[in-house]
């Protein structure tokens, strides 16, 4: 008898933590939350004086950085999550001989700041710096 009332236990515990799971927001999927938007603006080192201008954009799926992919970044998936009126981005752009950057982002209307983290280990020293983006929403880019 006592194990057929853990079972059940066992078996309504499961239920309710599936359901609740499943009531929660799940992430949006890349295309219906962001596709087609682009963002320019400025980028710089956080910390530093020097900044220059960067486009960001979201198309078929993929996150990029037109200034980053002079320095061989391409273009990476991206994941959504939408937070009351805020939309937070993240994404992780590859370079074969430069690393990689950790892009963590925030859309809110028609403006975007991120920051990101550019890492290259190498046997001889490692780079670890920091980043900014702040951008305007451009008009016709859905």
């Amino acid at each position: 008898m006592r194990t057929n009332l853990c079972a059940v236990l066992m078996i309504l515990c499961l239920a309710v933590g599936e359901r609740s799971a499943l009531a929660a927001d799940p992430p949006l999927r890349a295309p219906d939350a962001l596709d087609g938007l682009q963002f320019e603006g400025m980028t710089g080192e956080k910390g530093k004086g020097d900044h220059h201008p960067d486009t960001i954009t979201f198309k078929d799926g993929a996150f990029r950085s037109l200034d980053c992919e002079g320095w061989e970044f391409g273009p990476a998936p991206y994941t959504v999550e939408k937070k009351g009126d805020a939309l937070y981005f993240t994404s992780t752009l590859l370079s074969p001989k430069r690393g990689r950057l950790e892009w963590k982002g925030k859309i809110v209307g028609g403006k975007a700041t991120a920051t990101f983290r550019w890492r290259h280990e190498r046997w001889y020293w490692n780079i670890d710096r920091e980043y900014w983006f702040e951008g305007t929403r451009q008009a016709g880019k859905r």
